[in-house]
């Protein structure tokens, strides 16, 4: 699984004044449209429950366009099974540039992972912008009696049923990383999937669950109040965020797993509306405050332009849906 971390664009200097995107916004009207678009407000659809990495990624934005557009961004979240609640209302949506997907990973794992995803990824939405990349993290309660991954195995190994770990839901990136380590470790790890990383996280804070993969923005808070303790990370090296945390690939080389978020429309969105929605992520990104409040989070706020982002998809599907064979991955 190579790393396409070179074929991502981080955002730099743009300096392209919000009234630019709001100029362009304007000329992109759906069909049979009179007044310019946006003049109602947009929903982005989330398919997790609050509290989330994609959530939080996906709020941050919707404030930042909002300010840019002059109207309103509604965020909905729709959880449930592993994501595809969430893609198929957006799916069913009228094309007409007010609905919008705020997906990640699990929306290109799903295809590979379920039979009936329901979906068709191809030809039933249009890529708009990536929005934030960021490694996972590997978080333990604090009463388990390990500090990296080499322990983890060891005690997997020796404890009697093995160890469970819980994700955001079947299919989500934290599953897959999940999957990923135990396809590499041959360790007994038993996966519990959540409608989201909130109640993930609540219940690995209750003791209930041995460990958790989460996004950064799920774990950060509980981590910093020391409710539960980081031992890896699952970039291609340390996170910035936790220096003093090992990545994964320290100890199984070649091991990454990176969360994005971006932005999908119903397929058959006028071609100028895509357009102008990914020139407003741009401009909304670059802007002080919204970019701020993403790396707040430990995210990092990660731009694609409308004519690359494509091809970024179909390399992530690729990787994942080599993992889902080559492991032998169910829906559970």
């Amino acid at each position: 699984m190579r790393p396409h971390q070179s074929e991502v664009l981080r955002i730099a200097a743009y300096r392209c004044a919000p009234a630019l995107a709001v100029a362009m916004l304007s000329t992109a009207l759906a069909p049979g449209a009179q007044a310019a678009y946006p003049d109602r407000p947009i929903v982005f659809v989330v398919a997790y429950a609050p509290g989330g990495g994609t959530d939080t990624a996906a709020r941050a934005l919707a404030r930042g366009l909002s300010t840019q557009l002059k109207q309103s961004i509604i965020v909905e979240n729709r959880p449930g099974a592993g994501g595809t609640i969430g893609a198929g209302q957006v799916q069913r949506a009228a094309p007409d540039g007010y609905t919008f997907l705020f997906a990640d990973p699990a929306f290109v794992i799903n295809t590979g992972l379920m039979p009936n995803v329901g979906y068709n990824l191809k030809t039933d939405f249009t890529p708009v912008s990536t929005v934030t990349m960021s490694p996972l993290v590997l978080s333990v309660h604090p009463a388990l009696p390990v500090k990296d991954i080499a322990a983890l195995d060891e005690l997997a190994r020796t404890k009697p049923g093995g160890l469970s770990y819980s994700s955001a839901g079947i299919g989500t990136t934290p599953h897959m990383a999940g999957e990923m380590l135990r396809f590499a470790t041959k360790a007994p790890f038993t996966h519990i999937p959540y409608k989201g990383s909130g109640p993930a996280m609540s219940n690995l804070v209750a003791g209930q669950l041995d460990f958790s993969f989460s996004t950064i923005a799920a774990a950060k808070p509980f981590i910093q109040q020391k409710m539960i303790k980081a031992i890896a990370t699952t970039g291609p090296t340390r996170s910035a965020e936790f220096p003093d945390v090992p990545a994964i690939a320290e100890t199984i080389p070649g091991y990454q797993v990176l969360f994005w978020t971006a932005l999908f429309a119903p397929a058959k969105t006028p071609p100028a509306i895509i357009d102008a929605m990914n020139t407003a992520v741009r401009n909304a990104l670059a802007d002080p405050e919204t970019k701020a409040t993403i790396e707040r989070s430990g995210d990092t706020a990660t731009y694609l332009p409308t004519e690359k982002v494509g091809g970024f998809v179909d390399d992530e599907l690729r990787r994942w849906n080599s993992l889902v064979k080559e492991a032998n991955i169910r829906p559970e």
